[in-house]
């Protein structure tokens, strides 16, 4: 070998850059998923039981078919007002920081 390196040398500056990859994957990773609240993992885990008895025969198409459109519709009730709930959280943050910057 011409190089300085020795092989010691050379396997850590390896290790080192697979290291520095598996943070770069694990930093991405958690930012491309969004946060789950209790109410979407129940719904997941609704979903997957509903297909599982599908693939099973346990169901038929047109029933499993009813099944998530209701559990949609029960996922959308929830959504519509979790959304309710954030914007009037935020008009009374907003009316409170109003109320400050004319005392201050």
């Amino acid at each position: 070998m011409v190089s300085g390196m020795s092989t010691e040398e050379e396997k850590e500056g390896t290790n080192d850059e697979e290291v520095s990859e598996e943070r770069e994957v694990e930093e991405t990773s958690e930012e491309e998923f969004p946060k789950l609240s209790i109410q979407d993992i129940e719904l997941l885990m609704k979903n997957t039981e509903i297909w599982d008895n599908l693939l099973n025969d346990k169901i038929s198409v047109d029933e499993a078919k009813r099944l998530f459109e209701d559990n949609y519709r029960d996922y959308e009730k929830r959504d519509s007002r979790r959304k309710a709930k954030k914007a009037a959280s935020k008009k009374v943050k907003k009316t409170k920081k109003k109320e400050k910057s004319v005392e201050g």
